[in-house]
C-alpha cells in the first residue's frame, strides 16, 4: 500500500495524498488548510484521515506513505487518533507564498486597495487537476468509475484563515452546483471552510477559491511556485513536463 505519487496523474494529479491501490475500499478523507498572517507569512497543511488498513498504514512510523510529494518544503508531520480513525497531518510554515512549490494548485495574494488604514487583499487558490485528462475521453470514463468506487463516501475540505474582515467570497462552482462555505471568526480574523465529496472534487478538476479581505498588515503581491519535483513519468511519455 502506498499513498503518494504512484496513482496516475491522468486520473488525479493530487496523488500527493491519493491511494495508488485501485483495489482499496474505505480509503480516506482529505483536508487542506491555509492560514495567512498579517505579515503575509503563514502555514499550509494537508491531512489524511482513515480507518481500517489505510488508517493502520498512516499510523506506522515508517509507513510507505507520503502526503507531501508535491510540497517542496520541510514541515512537521503529526499523527492523531479519534476512535478508529487515524489522521496524519503535514504542516509547512512559510515566510511568503513564494516559499511554497506546489503541484497542480496555485496560491496567491494580490493587493487591491486600501480600506482606511487597512489593506484590501485578494486571496486566490486555483486547482487544475484535470489537464492531463484533456482529450482522453476513453480514459476519463474509466477514471470516473474508479474514483467513484474508491472515494464516493469520503469528503474533501478546504479551509483558509485570513486576518481582519471579509469583504467578498466568490461562489465556488463544482459542476453545475455551487459549494456554499461555512464562515466563522472573531476580531482577529475569519475561517472559510468548503466541504464537498472527494470524488466530485477529483473529477471536476477545475476549482477556484477567491476571497477578498481587509486587514492591517504588511501585504504584497505574491504567489506560490510550481513544484520542483514534477517530472516525466517513464510510463506516461505524453504527460506534461514542467
Amino acid at each position: 500500500m502506498l499513498i503518494g505519487a504512484n496513482l496516475s496523474r491522468r486520473i488525479m494529479p493530487l496523488a500527493v495524498v491519493a491511494a495508488s491501490s485501485l483495489g482499496l475500499t474505505g480509503c480516506f478523507d482529505l483536508a487542506q488548510k491555509v492560514a495567512i498572517h498579517r505579515d503575509a507569512s503563514g502555514t499550509y497543511a494537508i491531512a489524511v484521515s482513515a480507518d481500517g488498513i489505510v488508517g493502520d498504514g498512516l499510523d506506522r512510523k515508517h509507513a510507505d506513505i507520503n502526503i507531501d510529494d508535491e510540497i517542496d518544503a520541510k514541515g512537521v508531520t503529526t499523527v492523531t487518533h479519534d476512535g478508529d480513525v487515524t489522521t496524519q497531518t503535514k504542516t509547512v510554515a512559510f515566510r511568503d507564498l513564494s516559499d511554497l512549490h506546489l503541484g497542480d494548485e496555485k496560491l496567491s495574494l494580490r493587493v487591491i486597495g486600501k480600506d482606511g488604514d487597512a489593506t484590501r487583499v485578494a486571496f486566490h487558490r486555483s486547482f487544475r487537476i484535470d489537464h492531463d485528462r484533456d482529450n482522453r475521453d476513453d480514459a476519463r470514463g474509466f477514471g470516473r468509475d474508479v474514483v467513484h468506487s474508491i472515494f464516493g463516501d469520503h469528503q474533501y475540505t478546504f479551509a483558509v484563515w485570513l486576518p481582519g474582515k471579509i469583504d467578498r467570497i466568490a461562489p465556488v462552482k463544482l459542476g453545475n452546483r455551487a459549494v456554499v462555505p461555512v464562515v466563522w471568526g472573531d476580531a482577529a480574523g475569519h475561517t472559510i471552510i468548503w466541504k464537498m465529496p472527494l470524488s466530485d472534487m477529483l473529477l471536476d478538476g477545475n476549482i477556484d477559491f477567491d476571497v477578498d479581505f481587509a486587514a492591517n498588515g504588511r501585504f504584497r503581491d505574491t504567489q506560490s511556485l510550481p513544484g520542483k519535483h514534477r517530472h516525466r513519468r517513464h510510463d506516461d511519455d505524453d504527460d506534461d513536463v514542467d
